[in-house]
């Protein structure tokens, strides 16, 4: 599913009424249908509060008021606006109304605390999208209002201040229980800073034209579980071990072993066939324990605690692997940076880099030039600043553009780790992730998501399609988890298993 820009979606809105001959006020009759039956399906109300300013917000709330009325709910409506201030779709639907519907002028919000307990939910129909800057005046009361009402709340297509200007001003947001969104979801409605504050998200078909709505110019996507059960490999019943690939993970040194321990268990839980970990040989005992069925090459060299460039001729003929990892827990001295770039110049299989990985690469990130072949990046925000030169701040401010810019500048696969995940091919395209939850931000955590890329790329899976696969499932474990631990005591150890017991729901 396609994600919009609110500007995109304007365009979108425009060219369905102006091009394409479908009137506004339909559009605003079918989404005010369709955020009335979602109140109706989740909480039965009988009574219900619904806030509206003066755009064409309101408008769909004057509707959803007139379907939810005629459903025998008692309507009231609290307008931060006069009545004299609508215009246009929002003028009519407002004087479609039927006289059960009472309504009150409440610029400052203060009629709506004084009734709102006894309301079973509000429905938010104040702002919408279009808000620019910090949210002032009516409106700010209205949200304030809104939020201290002590009920759960249905924002009509975005939640009212929910704007990066707004948010960023310290504006204030309506706090949602559920977002009945139209057409397609809003940036702002998946991604940080906002999506915290939208509840649940549903999505409602008001009769867009589907060519607009799928349209190829629109390059950032929704990551759901479909589009992963599409891209996991297939398992068929004539296979070996050798039908399901060899991954060689470089990983681990003294005091980080575990690192290595997460990445290998994690690979094994894709499926991959056989899994060689190179590693120190003073981490090999530890992996002997703990990683009971992969390989390992114990690498010696000047130190038994670290890598460095004697490992490359240890590792023998690479063309015997089907993908490689480097990075977690490999530590950062001057030999293993040393190994780290010589095997970017020299794997030619999918190449997953990782923790310590990245942090060799940004010391020459020159070095993707001659990569000869597909790359993925798996960088949490400070790795990413490291990487671009920039600071973290920066790439949290636009954590879509920083994604992309490093996928087209080096044609690699990007995957900016954070809440609500972003992925980038290198042409440009991106997804988000919706899976997933604080407890992932602990480390340890990352050493599992590249097990589940390299794991998966091992198995022939297109290097994008194994990022997108491996971070929605992680995900997918972790939201698991919380049915038994609680975020802050869930471990990264713990989504190995975890792993196993959701993978049902990717299929077969």
């Amino acid at each position: 599913m396609k994600v919009v820009t609110e500007e995109q979606m304007r365009e979108i809105d425009r060219v369905t009424i102006e091009e394409r001959g479908v009137p506004g006020l339909t559009l605003m009759e079918r989404a005010g249908e369709a955020v009335a039956q979602s109140v109706l399906a989740r909480w039965s109300p009988r009574r219900v509060a619904i806030c509206a300013g003066k755009g064409n917000n309101a408008g769909d709330g004057f509707v959803a008021a007139r379907v939810l009325s005629q459903h025998g709910v008692q309507v009231d409506l609290f307008l931060a606006f006069p009545p004299e201030d609508f215009r246009g779709d929002a003028a009519t639907t407002f004087a479609a109304l039927p006289a059960k519907v009472r309504h009150f002028r409440d610029p400052g919000g203060t009629v709506l605390r004084s009734h709102v307990q006894d309301c079973d939910l509000v429905v938010d129909a104040v702002l919408g999208t279009g808000t620019r800057g910090r949210v002032r005046g009516p409106a700010a009361a209205m949200i304030e209002a809104i939020n201290e009402s002590g009920r759960p709340v249905a924002a009509i297509d975005l939640p009212s201040g929910l704007s990066a200007g707004n948010l960023s001003e310290g504006g204030p947001c309506v706090e949602a229980t559920l977002t009945v969104t139209v057409g397609l979801p809003k940036l702002a409605l998946v991604s940080s800073p906002g999506f915290p504050r939208v509840g649940e998200m549903v999505v409602a078909d008001i009769g867009f034209p589907r060519d607009l709505l799928e349209s190829p110019d629109l390059r950032v996507n929704l990551l759901t579980l479909g589009d992963v059960r599409r891209r996991m490999p297939a398992r068929p019943e004539d296979s070996h071990k050798g039908t399901f690939g060899h991954l060689l993970l470089v990983a681990g040194s003294l005091g980080m072993t575990g690192a290595a321990v997460l990445a290998a268990q994690a690979a094994q839980r894709t499926g991959v066939g056989l899994v060689t970990v190179a590693a120190p040989e003073r981490c090999i005992p530890t992996l002997e324990h703990l990683a009971v069925s992969a390989v390992k090459q114990p690498l010696c060299g000047p130190s038994a605690s670290a890598l460095d460039l004697s490992a490359l001729d240890q590792l023998g003929a690479l063309d015997r692997f089907d993908a490689v990892a480097i990075g977690p827990g490999l530590g950062q001295a001057s030999g293993t940076q040393q190994l780290v770039l010589a095997l970017i110049a020299r794997v030619r299989q999918p190449l997953i880099i990782d923790a310590d990985g990245l942090n060799a690469l940004a010391t020459d990130v020159s070095a993707l030039a001659s990569r000869p072949g597909p790359t993925v990046l798996t960088p949490h925000p400070k790795e990413m600043a490291r990487l671009t030169g920039s600071e973290v701040a920066e790439i949290q401010r636009d954590r879509l553009a920083a994604a992309r810019s490093i996928a087209e500048a080096h044609g690699v696969v990007t995957v900016l780790k954070g809440a609500r995940t972003v992925i980038a091919d290198p042409g440009g395209e991106i997804w988000i992730n919706t899976t997933g939850n604080s407890g992932l931000a602990k480390g340890g955590s990352g050493d599992v998501l590249t097990g589940l890329v390299a794991g998966l790329a091992a198995q022939g899976v297109a290097p994008v399609d194994a990022a997108l696969c491996a971070v929605h499932w992680h995900g997918l474990a972790a939201d698991a988890l919380t049915q038994r631990l609680t975020r802050r005591a869930m471990l990264p150890e713990d989504l190995i298993g975890t792993l196993a017991e959701v993978s049902g729901e990717l299929g077969e």
